[in-house]
């Protein structure tokens, strides 16, 4: 079977899997939705004299929040809870057994979830921007760059879920460590608040971490608070990220399958 057959059949697999837990996935839609509803009235709230908060005014702001919600939706971090489970419960060493790579496997799945994710955050747009929220159009002109903004910014989300699994193999509590990741991207990818609300030092820090590049990257484009020059150098610095995560998965991963091997699996 070529290459890409076989990541065809794997693709097949993990969809029909991701179809087995659609309930789970319901359920975090739910408290999503939940979530960035209490975010909407609190920003109402805070807006309602028709005042702007980081250069956003209201409508923007609506529009900020959609997408804030849409991209959640996008790789909602499961993928690190299902890495970490088959470490634990040594279901990794069947997966080394298999005639593809570990990776391999583990892209499969992030696709699979990616196409049924984009689904539901499709049918959520369409009902949001009908009933609730006046969405603001993207800036003229930069729809190419947005396009490959928000892919790298999906690609993003899911190194970090990967790295965050293998951790797994150096610790028990991951759900602690999963959680602390959880408040961290919150806060320091601009998915809650825009990055320059920040005092000036989390801002550094921000910008001293790849959780920026899963939302306020694509969202500065979208919005036009870039130069096409500044917006360049934005994805390049996506890309920078992304290949720094991955490169860094598969240290983790060696040194993990070693430390299996070392321990008896």
């Amino acid at each position: 079977m070529s290459s890409l057959g076989a990541f065809r059949a794997l693709l097949s697999a993990a969809v029909q899997e991701a179809f087995m837990y659609r309930g789970r996935y319901v359920v975090g839609v739910l408290v999503g939705l939940v979530q960035i509803s209490v975010l909407f009235f609190i920003w109402r709230a805070i807006m309602r004299d028709g005042q702007s908060q980081a250069g956003y005014d209201w409508p923007q702001m609506q529009t900020y929040l959609l997408l804030s919600f849409l991209l959640s939706l996008l790789l909602s971090f499961g993928t690190e809870q299902r890495v970490s489970a088959s470490i634990r419960d040594g279901n990794v060493s069947m997966d080394l057994l298999k005639p593809v790579h570990y990776m391999t496997l583990r892209v499969a799945e992030l696709t699979a979830s990616v196409l049924i994710e984009l689904l539901s955050a499709g049918l959520c747009l369409l009902l949001a921007a009908l009933t609730v929220v006046r969405a603001v159009p993207p800036e003229e002109g930069s729809q190419a760059l947005l396009a490959l903004s928000l892919f790298l910014a999906v690609a993003l989300k899911a190194a970090i879920a990967v790295t965050t699994g293998v951790l797994c193999f150096w610790t028990t509590n991951v759900i602690g460590l999963i959680r602390c990741r959880q408040a961290v991207a919150l806060l320091l990818s601009g998915s809650m608040f825009p990055l320059p609300m920040l005092p000036d030092w989390l801002q550094t820090m921000a910008w001293a971490l790849p959780f920026q590049g899963s939302f306020h990257t694509p969202m500065v484009i979208y919005f036009g608070r870039t130069g096409t020059a500044e917006a360049v150098g934005l994805v390049a610095l996506q890309m920078l990220w992304l290949a720094a995560l991955v490169g860094a998965t598969r240290l983790l991963l060696n040194h993990g399958f070693r430390r299996m091997d070392t321990y008896g699996g």
